[in-house]
């Protein structure tokens, strides 16, 4: 089995691997995805609050339409000449005044309650609102750094992709299948040479018998690290 058309193919797809993890790992791409994802937790609680603050003024809406009948009814009660009722009709009249002013004083402190909610929730939305508004902004400048990074180190990238074009017609076929299932598990490298008797990676130290299955199939998997430890 011919390792180094392999090797080299690996050679030049740590040039490569080296610069997806610059990229991957560049403080402003990290910033932007902190920024981006404030801004959709914003937008979310902003809606969120627009929400609860339609439900409140609905139902301060509706407080206001009781209190308004309540008015009434008390007005309604203090137009009737109270002189004219029999002692019971007044007791009776009496009682529902005092019902109508105590219906009226809860609605009066619900809507009071209701007001203040309102204005609680008219700030947290205006602060969301500042909140959500300053993350784009400094999303926009972050990502600006970022693409002149990527139009820095892109052409890098697409030269290496094209030279390991050409050397993967030079990998058998079994090889490379199985260094690409590798490296798409984001393992790198993916082939360690044996060091003594251990894995020329991740140090796990190979049996007797791993060993000598190793120099006469040339290649095995390591057990521990799961990288291809190759003998020369």
């Amino acid at each position: 089995m011919d390792l180094k058309n392999i090797l080299d193919y690996q050679k030049v797809d740590g040039e490569l691997f080296n610069l997806e993890n610059e990229l991957a790992s560049d403080p402003n791409k990290l910033k932007c995805v902190s920024l981006n994802q404030t801004a959709k937790e914003s937008q979310i609680r902003s809606n969120q609050l627009e929400e609860q603050a339609g439900i409140i003024l609905r139902e301060m809406s509706e407080l206001n339409k009781n209190i308004e009948i309540s008015r009434k009814n008390g007005e309604q009660l203090l137009g009737v000449n109270l002189e004219k009722l029999s002692k019971e009709d007044l007791d009776e009249k009496l009682s529902v005044k005092d019902k109508v002013s105590q219906n009226l004083a809860l609605l009066d402190k619900r809507l009071t309650k209701l007001a203040e909610n309102i204005n609680n929730v008219l700030g947290e939305f205006n602060k969301t609102i500042k909140k959500y508004n300053v993350a784009k902004e400094e999303y926009q400048k972050f990502k600006a750094s970022y693409d002149k990074k990527v139009d820095e180190i892109q052409p890098k990238m697409d030269d290496l992709k094209k030279q390991l074009a050409i050397l993967e017609k030079k990998v058998e076929t079994k090889l490379m299948q199985a260094y690409l299932s590798k490296r798409k598990d984001k393992i790198f490298p993916v082939f360690v040479k044996l060091d003594g008797n251990t894995c020329g990676r991740c140090r796990m130290e190979l049996s007797a018998s791993a060993i000598n299955k190793l120099k006469e199939e040339k290649i095995l998997q390591c057990e521990h690290c799961r990288r291809i430890i190759y003998f020369d």
